[in-house]
C-alpha cells in the first residue's frame, strides 16, 4: 500500500521524493517510522489524515497522509 508521508521540521530531509511511501499491506505507525528511519524519540506530534494519534501500533490504510513533527528545542 501507499500512503502520504509529511515530515516537519528536521525530520523533512527524510520525506520521499515524491511524498510517498510504499508499505506492507499490514503497516502500522511504528512499520512507517521505522522504515523512514525515525525514533520514537524524534516525534513529538504525529497525525493521520489529520487527526492527532498517539498509538504507534494503529493500522495504516491506502492512501492515509501521516504527519510527523518533531520535538522543538530552543533557549
Amino acid at each position: 500500500m501507499k500512503i502520504q508521508v509529511k515530515l516537519m521540521g528536521v525530520l523533512k530531509e527524510k520525506t520521499p521524493v515524491d511524498g510517498q511511501l510504499q508499505l506492507p499491506e499490514s503497516a502500522t505507525v511504528a512499520t512507517a517510522l521505522e522504515t523512514l528511519e525515525i525514533t520514537a524519540d524524534n516525534v513529538q506530534v504525529l497525525t493521520i489524515n489529520g487527526s492527532m494519534m498517539r498509538n504507534h501500533g494503529k493500522a495504516l490504510c491506502e492512501g492515509d497522509q501521516l504527519t510527523v513533527i518533531p520535538p522543538v528545542g530552543g533557549g
